[in-house]
């Protein structure tokens, strides 16, 4: 249970949901999690964009949900370079394949992975792309992940993160609601990055807040090893 008298750190809620609970909010999730992205859409566009990926950069994207953000690095890469992308929620990987395999692209590779062991060697990727997994973390898994980004990244890779998130420290009604019910939230609540992504080590950190009628209150993180 949620413990309401949780203490935040750094102005975000704690996220109670066990990894095991996590995959099977988003094996179900799968059926409909489409209706989600009509409101991520425009950050995530904006940080594919951020992310300036070249036809050469080895790309990684954890948590690649439905496929729709992994489509457009296999439109931005070349025919030769291979893509990879992970996810905890096998289900979510199967939706992936098969929107990317009708699309025509083969330079991929998926697998069913935890983001706090990535399954790559050190200094790999030019890219890291990461959205809306990290407001779904606990706190402190936060440094066992961003230190996990920063290992497989070449030196001047980038990281490019999207996450759920508020303006500032202050609070917000959606962290009530969440905190009477984390599950019907897909165990996301509002997180702020910007000095966690700093402590990890990463360099020329830059933020930019999303939101409107129509958009989920996001922020997009862009940093450097």
């Amino acid at each position: 249970m949620y413990m309401k008298n949780q203490q935040s750190q750094n102005g975000i809620i704690e996220a109670p949901l066990k990894v095991s609970r996590i995959r099977t909010i988003y094996n179900i999730a799968s059926n409909y999690y489409f209706l989600a992205t009509l409101i991520e859409k425009k950050p995530l566009m904006r940080g594919i964009e951020l992310a300036e990926i070249k036809q050469n950069d080895k790309v990684l994207e954890v948590a690649v949900g439905l496929g729709f953000n992994f489509l457009e690095f296999l439109k931005r890469v070349n025919s030769e370079n291979i893509v990879h992308g992970i996810d905890l929620s096998p289900k979510m990987l199967d939706k992936t394949k098969k929107l990317i395999t009708k699309k025509g692209f083969s330079n991929f590779k998926l697998s069913e992975s935890d983001a706090r062991q990535l399954p790559f060697p050190n200094d790999t990727f030019d890219i890291l792309f990461n959205s809306y997994m990290l407001d779904l973390t606990p706190l402190n898994d936060f440094p066992v992940v961003l230190n996990e980004f920063y290992r497989v990244l070449k030196k001047g890779g980038r990281l490019i993160t999207v996450n759920f998130s508020k303006k500032d420290c202050s609070p917000v009604f959606s962290e009530k609601l969440y905190k009477l019910t984390p599950s019907l939230w897909h165990g996301c609540r509002p997180v702020l990055m910007e000095s966690f992504i700093k402590q990890a080590g990463f360099k020329n950190i830059q933020r930019e807040f999303h939101n409107g009628i129509f958009t989920l209150p996001s922020e997009i993180v862009i940093s450097v090893k």
